[in-house]
């Protein structure tokens, strides 16, 4: 049974994310889009997700664009991090970037002090929602038969 596509992205479609951003995500961060590519998280966050173009509507406030052209994105870049989610306050979880590798440690940044705390929930909370929302989708498309 592939709907890998359905629910999450490829590898071509993360690394080609990652190309135009010129980072390397972590590999637990991009397991959870290979899983689900929509994930949202307690408190409001938007996990960004990649850009999928059988899905344009849902997949337009991609990572690529929220980093190069949104809000937050240039600020955040600016500074050596690549912002992967929002909660809608200007807030941002974001991920230190050194030598073109995004780091496996998630932070909260304050957008108005830019002032940065570790986020304790972590990058494995990200993978675990995904994949929970994963298996509850296919639980529904399996009950009313959707492929």
């Amino acid at each position: 049974m592939n709907n890998q596509s359905s629910l999450g992205v490829t590898e071509e479609m993360i690394s080609a994310a990652e190309g135009e951003l010129g980072i390397r995500f972590p590999e637990m961060l991009r397991d959870a889009w290979k899983a689900y590519n929509c994930v949202e998280l307690r408190g409001g966050w938007r996990v960004f997700p990649i850009f999928d173009p059988a899905n344009p509507r849902k997949t337009a406030g991609s990572i690529t664009y929220e980093n190069i052209k949104g809000s937050w994105g240039q600020v955040v870049m600016e500074q050596g991090l690549v912002s992967i989610a929002d909660n809608g306050t200007g807030n941002q979880l974001v991920l230190k970037v050194h030598d073109g590798r995004a780091s496996v440690d998630a932070f909260h940044w304050q957008h108005d002090t830019n002032a940065l705390r570790p986020w304790k929930a972590g990058l494995g909370s990200i993978l675990t929602s995904a994949a929970k929302s994963r298996e509850k989708i296919s639980k529904l498309q399996a009950k009313f038969k959707r492929p």
